[in-house]
């Protein structure tokens, strides 16, 4: 066990070249989450195709995840209070720190998530997920960091987590999002129906392919239950959009939902 953390910590300080984000203001919103252990672990060794042993702590603990502005693609979020932990022998070793998230993208659902990370004490070591597709429906989180971006020899930490609810509390299904948009495809007019489960911020607007934002429907706060809005194919500067494909795009507090709709000549 005393080798194992000798490897930990000279891994560690081996890797400390690469730069560091600015984290993100605490805040006191924001969702709890908790790491699902396992899978959530802190991995050293060999990464992809490479032939050496990996090293595998399952780490426990919880950050915050704060939603802090939202462009026509991504919504982007602040991970504040990161306080893990992995068992080391006769001791426990912490994790603390903070970071960002983002989840959105043009066409298939994206995310990336970065990391400033100190390891029971030693200076900050910056994980990045990169780009990665998103495997399991949000608010659930499950993606991989790391220092190198998954060189040879690096090291990962890999985080899925799900929000924490009030004790006595069940866990309630995100009834919020696109429930249709009627025709599809279209000639003149299209409506689109959505729902928010509780009052507060969204927003509701066609994108073209290339993620550009062609008509902003909704901008502000909504009141919780079902909307209607209607799309007669028209650009923010009241000319035609030209016939093609399009998305409409909806982001609420914690949540992104998209439908693909064709408008005809």
């Amino acid at each position: 066990m005393v080798l194992l953390r000798a490897f930990v910590f000279a891994a560690l300080a081996a890797l400390l070249t690469a730069d560091l984000c600015i984290a993100a203001p605490a805040d006191t919103s924001g969702t709890t989450y908790a790491l699902i252990t396992p899978p959530s672990s802190l991995d050293i060794g060999c990464q992809g195709p490479c032939a050496c042993p990996i090293i595998s702590r399952p780490t426990y603990g919880s950050f915050v995840l704060r939603r802090t502005g939202a462009d026509p693609l991504y919504t982007y979020f602040a991970i504040e209070r990161y306080v893990a932990s992995f068992n080391n022998g006769p001791g426990v070793v912490s994790i603390t720190g903070s970071g960002r998230y983002r989840i959105g993208g043009e066409v298939a659902l994206s995310q990336q998530m970065t990391l400033d990370l100190a390891i029971e004490g030693q200076p900050p070591v910056h994980f990045d997920s990169g780009l990665k597709p998103v495997s399991v429906p949000f608010p659930q989180i499950d993606i991989s960091c790391a220092v190198h971006g998954f060189d040879c020899f690096d090291t990962v930490i890999v985080v899925d987590a799900k929000p924490v609810y009030p004790a006595g509390t069940p866990p309630v299904a995100p009834l919020a999002g696109l429930e249709s948009v009627r025709p599809n495809p279209f000639t003149g007019r299209t409506s689109i129906v959505l729902t928010l489960a509780q009052d507060g911020p969204a927003d509701l607007a066609v994108l073209d392919l290339e993620g550009r934002r062609v008509r902003e429907l909704v901008a502000g706060s909504l009141s919780s239950g079902e909307h209607v809005y209607t799309w007669e194919g028209r650009r923010d500067d009241g000319r035609d959009a030209p016939a093609g494909v399009y998305w409409i795009l909806m982001r609420w507090q914690g949540g992104i939902d998209r439908r693909r709709v064709v408008k005809l000549d």
